[in-house]
């Protein structure tokens, strides 16, 4: 058996080897981007791709090492487009964008006391021109409509997750997130002017509000009732004045509302927080540091990976990956993805231009400036 050493200096002598023909490639790949150029073609050639990676498979000796051959040649082919690129730099696309207008007409999903009338309020320091609608696409109708200029609906939650509805919304409407904004989550038990909890039966609030207070209600051993949203719920108990209703909303709807505070802080979790998103018909001419964009991929070993290697490889932070399913499509699914970096550098342009080339259905849902939950308390 050779020694650590020999074994080594072998290494070296086909390094010695590798390496001038590696810089051999790279020149070649200058010359196929000067045609490409010049032929009005792409970088990204998938047919091409596949046929380099099965015929560095074929000219195995040893097939056992076909797996490592197609990384290999990948990485290969990676560096050959960035020398492509460098030749054909790639150009931001060019979408119309306005520069943001805080006095401009907003809309919220829910009523007044809501935390999507807390977000609008907060976002654009502001209590007027605010529009409540009464369903999330509600919103975005009057956005597309041109009704308002900009809506606020909730996307997330740090308890229970996504709100999938407004996902699925994103991806149907020509809308943008051009901001956001988190919200600390509070929630209490309100009831009619001197009821007491043990006169509660029923509990009314949105699904979200609910399940983020499950320990608290499933200890009273309440009737639970989805509603529309926490401050409607509110706005309905005030309504029919039973002492038996109580409804999941905000200290603030209370003093709206005119009802009583029959428990403070019933979340489950005390660090509960709503990622509020802004959205319009137009990106917001900023400096945005914060992506989010949608795809699908071939249903294919590796789709996903090959297509994540691409920040990765430029340097763009991955801060959420979300998977929906596709609409009529059982067994498919679209991502939604959220990066850090300014939608204007020259990493984020080349990253995305990878990454729509690489995948189906690519959309943009927005560059915004981005918050995060530290700020509200």
């Amino acid at each position: 058996m050779k020694d650590i050493k020999e074994l080594r200096m072998e290494i070296d002598a086909i390094d010695d080897e590798m390496i001038p023909l590696f810089e051999s490639r790279m020149d070649v790949a200058k010359q196929v981007a000067e045609y490409k150029r010049a032929a009005g073609a792409t970088v990204l050639q998938s047919g091409r791709e596949k046929e380099v990676l099965d015929l560095a498979v074929a000219r195995l000796k040893d097939k056992s090492y076909a797996n490592e051959a197609r990384d290999f040649m990948t990485a290969v082919m990676d560096l050959s487009k960035e020398v492509q690129l460098k030749t054909n730099p790639v150009e931001q696309t060019e979408r119309e964008r306005k520069p943001f207008l805080s006095s401009a007409k907003v809309g919220y999903q829910g009523t007044k006391g809501s935390y999507s009338n807390q977000a609008a309020e907060e976002y654009f320091g502001k209590e007027d021109d605010l529009t409540a609608y009464h369903s999330f696409e509600d919103v975005f109708r009057a956005i597309d409509s041109g009704e308002i200029a900009y809506g606020v609906v909730p996307l997330e939650n740090s308890s229970v997750g996504s709100v999938v509805e407004v996902y699925d919304l994103l991806g149907r409407y020509n809308c943008f997130i051009v901001g956001e904004k988190w919200i600390r989550i509070n929630h209490c038990l309100l009831g009619v002017k001197g009821a007491k909890i043990s006169d509660v039966k029923t509990v009314y609030s949105k699904g979200e509000a609910l399940g983020q207070a499950h320990d608290f209600l499933a200890k009273g051993g309440f009737n639970l009732v989805s509603y529309a949203n926490t401050a409607l719920a509110a706005e309905m108990v005030a309504e029919k004045g039973d002492k038996s209703l109580a409804a999941v909303a905000a200290e603030s709807a209370a003093k709206i509302y005119g009802l009583d505070v029959l428990a403070k802080g019933i979340n489950s979790d005390r660090e509960n927080f709503t990622r509020f998103i802004v959205i319009s018909k137009t990106l917001s001419d900023s400096e945005a540091d914060k992506v989010s964009v949608s795809f699908t991929l071939n249903n294919e070993s590796g789709a996903l990976y090959k297509v994540l290697r691409f920040f990765s490889r430029y340097g763009i932070n991955m801060v959420k990956i979300e998977s929906r399913p596709l609409k009529n499509n059982p067994g498919s699914y679209y991502f939604v993805v959220d990066l850090e970096g300014n939608c204007k550098s020259k990493d984020m342009i080349q990253a995305l231009y990878y990454v729509e080339k690489s995948t189906i259905n690519f959309k943009l849902l927005g560059e915004y400036v981005k918050s995060a939950p530290q700020e509200d308390k």
